[in-house]
């Protein structure tokens, strides 16, 4: 995939995406901040640092905000300021978890989340769950 600055989109300092949360529209959330991060050109690691953890909170919002069989949303906020890179991602749904067995291979999605990013906060409310994942870059915006 070609980094979204050599597509002739014009690279913004926001992103803001609002998708059905379920598992293949997240995918095409996650496919559009990578793009939107590798234009303002971080180190390539960190292009996979970001768009790993906030797929991990998009996917979480697809499998654990909504009841199954319920409709519901997804947005992703991203923000490039001077000396960092913000991603936020919030769904207006309860976090239900799984009635099956729980899966040992499985659960390790917001420690992941905090082991990429230079910090990570976690808010939920009866309105919904809030992610805010933040990278600080290089003084030279790197």
């Amino acid at each position: 995939m070609a980094p979204a600055g050599d597509l002739g989109a014009p690279v913004t300092p926001e992103l803001r995406v609002t998708s059905a949360a379920r598992t293949g529209d997240v995918t095409k959330v996650r496919h559009k901040l990578t793009s939107w991060v590798a234009a303002h050109h971080p180190p390539p690691d960190l292009v996979g640092d970001i768009a790993l953890a906030a797929y991990e909170a998009l996917v979480n919002t697809a499998e654990h905000a909504y009841p199954a069989g319920a409709a519901g949303d997804v947005e992703l906020c991203a923000q490039h300021q001077p000396g960092l890179i913000r991603v936020t991602v919030t769904d207006f749904g309860r976090w239900e978890r799984s009635a099956s067995a729980p899966d040992p291979s499985r659960g390790r999605g917001l420690a992941l989340i905090r082991i990429l990013s230079d910090d990570a906060k976690i808010v939920r409310t009866g309105a919904g769950t809030t992610v805010t994942m933040t990278w600080r870059l290089h003084p030279d915006g790197t």
